[in-house]
């Protein structure tokens, strides 16, 4: 007969929503690596140390979260260096052949 402690714990702790899941991923592993996990967790405001004494485990519903502000940041950057080249391209106020907006509504930003 095992121990109360261990019938209580009958999944692992999600190192970012802190819920029990039976089924989740440990942050340190190739599956892990494979899904970029650990890059994902770094573009949030916490603290993430191989050796801390915190859960290393992730839930799948906070992979699909991750997953998704992932999918944003990389937007966001996407559209934030094609307005710097847009911006780029403009001396005279018209918008060029090359310039990455270049017949779209977004032509007429403002620079």
């Amino acid at each position: 007969m095992g121990s109360y402690g261990q019938a209580i714990m009958a999944g692992f702790i999600c190192r970012l929503c802190s819920k029990q899941k039976k089924v989740v991923i440990h942050l340190y592993t190739a599956r892990a690596k494979k899904l970029d996990l650990l890059n994902k967790i770094r573009l949030l405001p916490i603290s993430l140390k191989k050796y801390d004494n915190l859960p290393k485990t992730v839930c799948e519903s906070c992979i699909e979260k991750l997953n998704a502000q992932y999918h944003l940041y990389m937007k966001i950057r996407r559209c934030e260096n094609m307005y710097r080249a847009h911006r780029n391209y403009h001396s005279d106020g018209n918008c060029p052949v090359e310039c990455p907006l270049y017949g779209t509504e977004f032509r007429r930003m403002t620079i």
